[in-house]
Order: C-alpha cells, then sequence, then structure tokens
C-alpha cells in the first residue's frame, strides 16, 4: 500500500482547474449561490435572482442541484442551508478564491496600492446588504486575528462597521479578562443610533467581554465649543485612551456625502470639491492624492495617531467610493482594505 499523499488547497485547485475544466465555470456559480443563500436565508429564487443577476432559471437549476446534494433545504418561506452546506462553504472558500485568481487579484491591487493588505470579502453579490453583510464578516475575521491581550480598538460609526460588528461571532477567541479595551474613534455624526460610533463600542465590547469607554458628544460642532469640550474631565480621560489605540477600525467617506452630513453650508462645500475633494476622514479632506484640501474641527482621533497606527483595517464598499479609498490609501502603508470585487477592480482601473 503506497504512501499517504496529502493535497493542499493549491493543488487541489490546479487539480479541478486541469482534470474537470468545468468547474472553473460551476465553481464560482454554486460558491456564490451557497454563499447567498446562507446571508440571505430564508430566501426565495426570485429574490436570489434579483440579487445575483442571473435569471430565474440558472437559479432554480442550481438551487435544484444544491439541494439534491443535502447543501440546501426548501422551506414554505424559503430555501436555507443546511449544517452539510455551511461545512461545504468553509472547505470551499479557499478553493475558490485561488481558482478564480481572487487570491493574485488582492495580492497585485495591494502593491499597486502601496498598503499591507487589500481583502476582496465580496465577489457575486449584486444586493448592497448582502455584499456589507461579506465584507463586515471578512473584516470582523481579520480583526479577529489581530487583538491580542490589552489591546486598545477604536472604531468609527457607519453602516459598513456596524456590519463587521455583527459579523463578529462571540465564540470566536476567549478574551475573557485579558483587559481589552473598546472606544468610538470620533464624536458622533447625527447617524442612525445602531450606526453611531458609541453604540458599537459597547456592542463590540460586550462580545469581547471587554471594557468600553463612550464619547458622548457630536462630531460637528463649532471649533470654541469642540476645543471647550477637550478640556472636560471625561472628554480629557477618553482622548487620552483614543491617543493609545492599537487598531482602528474605520469606514471611509465621499467627500461630497461626508460635507453634507456634517451641514456645511453649500459654499464651504462648493470651495472644498473645487479644491478637488474625494474623501473626508478625522476631519480633513483629501484629494486623490491624499493631500489635505480642507481642514474643520472634529473631536476624535487626529491624523498623525492615523498614520502612526500599525493595524488599521478600512472597509468600504461601492464604486463611487474608489478614489475616496485611493486617497486614503495614500496616509498608512499598514492599511488593510476590506472591499467588494467591484469596487476593486474600480479601484484597480484607475491605478493602471
Amino acid at each position: 500500500m503506497g504512501e499517504d499523499r496529502y493535497i493542499d488547497h493549491d493543488q487541489l485547485a490546479t487539480l479541478l482547474r486541469y482534470a474537470f475544466p468545468e468547474t472553473e465555470e460551476l465553481l464560482p456559480l454554486r460558491y456564490n449561490l451557497l454563499n447567498a443563500i446562507k446571508f440571505n436565508q430564508p430566501v426565495g429564487r426570485r429574490l436570489l435572482s434579483n440579487n445575483m443577476g442571473l435569471t430565474e432559471r440558472v437559479v432554480r437549476r442550481e438551487s435544484d442541484i444544491l439541494k439534491e446534494s443535502g447543501l440546501v433545504d426548501y422551506h414554505t418561506d424559503g430555501m436555507r442551508i443546511t449544517e452539510r452546506g455551511i461545512r461545504v462553504l468553509s472547505l470551499l472558500e479557499d478553493i475558490f478564491y485561488k481558482m478564480s485568481g481572487i487570491e493574485d487579484f488582492e495580492k497585485q491591487l495591494a502593491e499597486a496600492m502601496g498598503i499591507r493588505k487589500v481583502i476582496v470579502g465580496s465577489t457575486g453579490a449584486s444586493d448592497e446588504h448582502q455584499t456589507l453583510t461579506e465584507i463586515g464578516t471578512e473584516a470582523a475575521k481579520y480583526l479577529s486575528r489581530l487583538i491580542k491581550p490589552k489591546s486598545i480598538i477604536g472604531l468609527t460609526g457607519g453602516s459598513s462597521i456596524e456590519r463587521v460588528v455583527n459579523g463578529y461571532k462571540d465564540d470566536w477567541v476567549d478574551f475573557h479578562n485579558h483587559e481589552i479595551m473598546v472606544v468610538p474613534a470620533r464624536g458622533g455624526l447625527g447617524n442612525k443610533s445602531e450606526y453611531q460610533a458609541n453604540t458599537l463600542a459597547e456592542k463590540l465590547a460586550g462580545k469581547l467581554e471587554a471594557k468600553y469607554q463612550l464619547l458622548y458628544t457630536q462630531d460637528n460642532l463649532s471649533k470654541s465649543t469642540i476645543d471647550e469640550l477637550k478640556n472636560e474631565p471625561n472628554i480629557k480621560r477618553i482622548l487620552g485612551t483614543i491617543d493609545h489605540i492599537d487598531i482602528l477600525l474605520f469606514g471611509i467617506g465621499i467627500a461630497e456625502v461626508m460635507a453634507d452630513r456634517r451641514f456645511l453650508e453649500q459654499e464651504e462645500i462648493d470651495y472644498i470639491l473645487n479644491k478637488g475633494a474625494v474623501a473626508e476622514s478625522f476631519g480633513y479632506y483629501f484629494n486623490q492624492e491624499g493631500e489635505i484640501v480642507h481642514e474643520i474641527s472634529t473631536i476624535g482621533i487626529d491624523l498623525n495617531k492615523f498614520k502612526s497606527l500599525k493595524h488599521v483595517i478600512a472597509v468600504a464598499a461601492g464604486e463611487d467610493k474608489a478614489k475616496a479609498i485611493i486617497s486614503i490609501s495614500k496616509l498608512n502603508p499598514n492599511l488593510v482594505l476590506v472591499t467588494d470585487e467591484a469596487t476593486a477592480k474600480k479601484i484597480q482601473s484607475y491605478l493602471i
């Protein structure tokens, strides 16, 4: 009897590509369909068809194959992934990324952007909700690998970061009694309460069994008010903690959108945009080269702290954010970007 042979994911992907060439087309289709069912369950064929840009005929055919394989079940309220389906999806992930070329694409894009890493966390979803949920889960997985005892984690608000916090699983790592701290990295901007940095910091701390501090102040106040607030004992204390953040998790804003959320006067918005601003972070507006074109008063993490951090995770989806992402990527080479495939390709098109 011959020696046992171990085939790694690279070898298996190569074997499938050459011995079973039809899998190059079928694997991405079934992987993405199974993934979509997982994130949208219970879900019907019509919604899947709309979300994935496929015909209902294709979705019906492929769903029936998945059902016959015991990977999904049909219910009156829609399809659901089975326990076997979850296990298979997990095993397929690495093979899919190698066969589809996503892994190589991530490395090439990170090199072109001059940053540490790019993670393409969503490949087949055309639905914004599913895309954000998928990249949020991938960002949460990466975050879990960075957290150490006594880590201080800072996060901003927004829908992207809300998906990261929701995607973090309580049982990934046991951080009980490890003196971890979670803090909002900046004041609020009047978003929905579930998107506020304070809300998200408290929720993530609960999942990590960590301590947390809250920053009870708006981020769109006048300079004199912010300067006065910075001298308040409680504000001063949390700003001191923010200055010692080890890991920062943040979303990326389009300059025009963020200026509107800050209720800036139209004259000031026009001035900022005419200066070439494409992105906003930490109270600064940047052009596509990452150069500061305008500054406003904010409360929270400052730009110098951001530039010095070793662990920085940006979570952003949407092709309209491509220029903003490129701009912010120029500020810190340690940046890890988690985005979707369409946005990643749009970024690449600007860099070629």
